[in-house]
């Protein structure tokens, strides 16, 4: 991480910051907008769409950052030409958008993220996924097509794929071989429902039924060759 945060201070440094779109500006996506716009120096977050764009210009709002609200492919095009900060319901016409770098999906979708991430890679941009459900649907899919376009696709750090995966990469490290990588449940209630969680969905800003899809606590953990004699006792 030290060598991402020195070339990413590098390119701030240079004038060259990593111009980055958003599709999704629900929970997470909100919370990524924020980092970008306040934490992240050598990325500058140009445009969120989202299918509607309120809660697109609230993610900006988190920053004091009063958006320009694009109407068509041509005012959003004008706006990052700009250096405007811009929202648009049209999420394919931001993943073709010119001017951008990377799009980071994160709308828990599939056919409409896939159309999303198809578009930004067919128009040479690197796209970033918190979308594991599309990932795990049709991910070597966009992986191929990527790779033909020149362009990086791949999941994001910070998510529990990309999490396991920096921990594959950590017990590699140590000279054995990983052997099993996964996520236990340390809360798991198969009675829950979206009015079960319904106040904790409204604490936290988030909807009852996806609360009720997912379990929150949780524990990445992998076996090593070495070591599964002994969990096996």
């Amino acid at each position: 991480m030290i060598i991402v945060d020195t070339a990413l201070a590098k390119r701030a440094a240079e004038g060259r910051p990593i111009k980055v779109g958003l599709v999704g500006a629900g929970f997470q996506g909100a919370g990524i907008a924020l980092q970008i716009l306040t934490a992240t120096k050598g990325m500058v977050l140009c445009a969120i769409a989202n299918r509607q764009v309120e809660p697109a210009i609230a993610a900006f709002g988190q920053a004091g950052i009063a958006p320009k609200v694009a109407r068509n492919a041509a005012e959003l095009n004008a706006a990052i030409a700009s250096g405007t900060p811009v929202v648009t319901e049209d999420a394919v016409a931001l993943a073709e958008a010119d001017g951008l770098d990377a799009i980071i999906e994160v709308t828990g979708s599939i056919e409409y993220a896939a159309q999303v991430v198809l578009a930004a890679i067919e128009s040479g941009k690197h796209a970033i996924q918190m979308n594991a459900e599309l990932d795990g649907t049709i991910g070597p899919i966009l992986k191929r097509r990527a790779d033909a376009k020149g362009v990086i696709y791949s999941f994001s750090d910070g998510d529990q794929p990309g999490v396991q995966m920096n921990l594959i990469r950590f017990v590699a490290g140590l000279g054995v071989k990983p052997v099993l990588a996964g996520n236990i449940k340390g809360l798991h209630d198969p009675y829950r429902n979206p009015t079960t969680q319904k106040a904790f969905a409204e604490k936290w800003g988030q909807k009852p039924a996806m609360v009720a899809s997912v379990c929150r606590w949780h524990q990445d953990f992998v076996l090593s060759r070495p070591l599964w004699p002994m969990a096996r006792a």
